[in-house]
């Protein structure tokens, strides 16, 4: 190797050892070291801390004989939510912002949380200590989402297990409190609905298909297959999922219908039809849905899917959903849906 290959071999090597402090970790550092400098709540609030709930009971960890006022909070600058846990004259006795909602964007400061959708106490891991349950709302280009975790209280810190918030949000059980508590404390888990190899399984562990919407299809590449619907429920939430289902039983794919709703109502229409014009058979799903308001009032949404069948696969419609979801009024048949995406592909 030349003289000049080793020194550059050699500059790069020592570059990756020396830690660079760029302005985003300086920011960070900035950030955490006036975090941990938050004594009172009046202080929280000078540190860009908006109060956006509020739980008040008995914590040890923070308060020993005495009541805490556990104040969840957000930092509108960065969108980063903190717990402050205060006595009654303001002092805060302990804080934490140790979230998965602060971990969203792996490494950055800023993160994307806007409000939180419900927070409340109770013992999950049965050792006689209230832990705290909180799903903050998310919003990022995408559009709303949901993100839960739970705080375990411990004898002198809370700390949180990973592989159980991890769980909770990879498989869309945070939804409500009562959804995670089913999952963490009572040992239920939508896991199956993804994992499942065939129907028998799905139906073993709870999934209940809609038999009136069940159908036999051919879908060219797929072939002959059952079109099976259906909803599991956990802790009051119905979680809607369609599969289609080969003739030995097997699950060849599944779709994912409900997006952020809170919970499935009812599905008014479903169709196999070719949409886009290519001449292989679409699958589009109409249904409606439940979710929860700004004063926390249920509100039914109708909503549409449409899948495009390609080569071996199915991919989701984004473009004429964006097009025609304004017009939606609530009162389209499967038919109307279908129709109006033919005129969208021009056919």
């Amino acid at each position: 190797m030349k003289k000049t290959g080793v020194f550059l071999l050699c500059f790069l090597t020592l570059s990756l050892l020396i830690p660079l402090k760029t302005p985003a970790s300086s920011d960070s550092d900035q950030y955490m070291a006036r975090f941990h400098s938050i004594n009172t709540l009046t202080e929280a609030k000078a540190a860009g801390y908006e109060p956006v709930g509020i739980i008040t009971d008995y914590f040890p960890t923070a308060c020993v004989h005495a009541e805490c006022t556990v104040y969840p909070s957000i930092n509108r600058q960065y969108g980063r939510m903190a717990l402050f846990f205060a006595d009654a004259d303001g002092r805060v006795l302990y804080k934490t912002e140790d979230l998965a909602c602060n971990n969203f964007y792996s490494g950055q400061l800023t993160q994307p949380n806007a409000d939180v959708a419900a927070i409340s106490e109770r013992d999950v891991n049965g050792d006689g200590l209230k832990d705290i349950l909180i799903i903050n709302l998310c919003l990022d280009d995408d559009g709303v989402f949901k993100i839960g975790d739970i705080l375990y209280q411990g004898a002198d810190m809370f700390y949180r297990d990973w592989r159980v918030t991890d769980k909770i949000n990879r498989f869309n059980m945070n939804k409500d409190i009562d959804m995670m508590t089913a999952f963490a404390r009572d040992g239920q888990s939508a896991e199956f609905l993804y994992s499942a190899a065939t129907l028998d399984e799905l139906i073993r562990d709870g999934f209940i298909p809609l038999t009136d919407q069940t159908f036999d299809a051919d879908f060219e590449k797929f072939g002959a297959v059952k079109v099976v619907p259906g909803t599991y429920t956990m802790g009051g939430i119905h979680i809607f999922i369609l599969y289609l289902v080969n003739s030995d039983g097997l699950v060849v794919w599944n779709f994912q219908c409900m997006r952020g709703y809170d919970s499935f109502n009812r599905m008014t229409g479903i169709s196999f039809k070719d949409v886009d014009g290519d001449g292989w058979a679409d699958l589009s799903v109409l249904a409606v849905y439940d979710s929860l308001g700004d004063n926390d009032e249920t509100q039914t949404v109708t909503d549409f899917s449409i899948y495009y069948q390609r080569d071996g696969y199915f991919f989701e419609d984004t473009d004429f959903r964006a097009a025609f979801l304004k017009q939606l009024t609530g009162k389209e048949t499967m038919d109307d849906i279908v129709q109006a995406a033919r005129k969208y592909w021009g056919w």
